[in-house]
């Protein structure tokens, strides 16, 4: 099969390489190591300049308010149109964006489009936007939606949301979850990873690996380890990543005397993460509980290196890990559970062991990224019709 992949993503504290398209690249890469030819259409930061198995065509964006998304949807729209006249796509797949172009490149060639909703389209979250320019995304979204052949959603309770806010028929949605390399994010020694980063051998480390956001639940994070430290003295907070909450944890951190406790490692190159999370004994994901739907890429990397999980019991949390996956369920904005249940795998080795086996096995068999990318491509092949191995058609 053909596919062209269209995907946007702007994080204002890091316009040169978003986190937001992990999924993406991810989904492009397996589709094209099956044998299918693939051509994403990403905005030209660092990640879409690496030498990968499918085609990239970088959109260069203008980098001004309100222009820069425009200037992806023209620019991207004719370079697919340019494409696609050359070699026709059989399916247009794109993740949701504020602009229906790549529905429209679909329609203009008579392909089945699928877009990808990963998160609420127009979030509700307080003080996110003005009435009226929500109030119109939100109408740009029902109409985009209810005209895509199919949605794939990460969770069920997105499924439900599309269906009751934006009225998309239920049975063109399709549960997909995210899921994880496990090929690169395996079982390392925990203290040949922390050698490697220049880490402590025997420090015990609590570590988050994301961007940081204040719906993350880093702030109750803060407030947990105050607990912590005073069971555990010797226990260490590890913080990969970077984001919009940056400054404000720093400042809590300092008012809370964590700071000789927490290591800010900043972002990091994808293929460093599955290091920085082998040197952690306990991962940790404390969203918060007004978070709203989100499919948890964070937990299936975690799981896949072998590494207990200590998580926010939010809904898309729990209708994806069950009893025996590895991850511990903490009731969101307490420090007080979240500290418990940090100790509890802190003092118990054996545990953690008992755990992180579990998670390998629970990722290895419902959410590789091969097993996600062959229910697609059967998805694609039988429900919509398209052509296995559909040969490039000249217009």
């Amino acid at each position: 099969m053909t596919w062209f992949l269209f995907c946007y993503w702007y994080e204002p504290d890091a316009p040169h390489d978003p986190v937001g398209l992990v999924r993406i690249w991810r989904l492009a890469d397996t589709l094209a190591k099956v044998g299918d030819r693939v051509t994403v259409f990403p905005p030209r930061y660092r990640s879409a300049l690496i030498q990968r198995a499918c085609a990239v065509v970088p959109i260069h964006l203008i980098h001004l308010p309100l222009v820069r998304p425009l200037s992806y949807a023209l620019l991207s729209f004719m370079r697919g149109l340019m494409r696609a006249l050359v070699t026709r796509p059989d399916i247009v797949y794109y993740r949701w964006m504020d602009s229906p172009h790549a529905l429209i490149l679909a329609k203009l060639f008579r392909v089945p489009c699928v877009c990808e909703v990963n998160g609420e389209p127009v979030p509700q979250w307080p003080g996110n936007q003005r009435k009226f320019v929500r109030g119109f995304k939100h109408l740009l979204a029902q109409l985009a939606l209810k005209r895509c052949d199919r949605v794939v959603v990460l969770t069920e309770g997105l499924r439900a949301l599309l269906q009751e806010r934006y009225g998309v028929p239920l049975e063109r949605i399709v549960v997909l979850p995210s899921g994880t390399d496990v090929q690169r994010f395996a079982a390392r020694d925990a203290v040949a990873c922390r050698l490697e980063l220049g880490l402590v051998p025997n420090c015990p480390y609590v570590g988050f690996v994301g961007s940081f956001y204040r719906y993350q639940g880093l702030a109750c994070l803060l407030d947990a380890m105050i607990f912590v430290k005073r069971v555990y003295p010797a226990a260490e907070l590890l913080f990969v990543g970077d984001g919009e909450a940056t400054e404000e944890l720093k400042q809590q951190a300092k008012g809370m005397g964590l700071d000789g406790s927490i290591m800010w490692v900043g972002r990091v190159p994808y293929w460093e993460v599955p290091t920085w999370i082998g040197a952690m004994s306990v991962c940790v994901a404390p969203f918060r509980g007004d978070r709203g739907e989100t499919s948890p890429v964070k937990l299936f990397d975690y799981l896949a290196c072998h590494r207990p999980v200590v998580a926010s019991a939010i809904p898309s949390v729990v209708s994806t890990f069950t009893s025996d996956s590895g991850v511990q369920l903490v009731q969101p904005d307490d420090p007080s559970p979240l500290a418990d249940a940090i100790l509890a795998l802190l003092n118990d080795p054996g545990l953690c062991a008992v755990l992180g086996r579990q998670g390998r096995q629970f990722v290895e068999t419902r959410f590789s990224w091969t097993a996600i990318v062959e229910q697609l491509r059967q998805w694609v092949g039988q429900d919509l019709g398209v052509i296995r191995h559909a040969h490039s058609r000249v217009l």
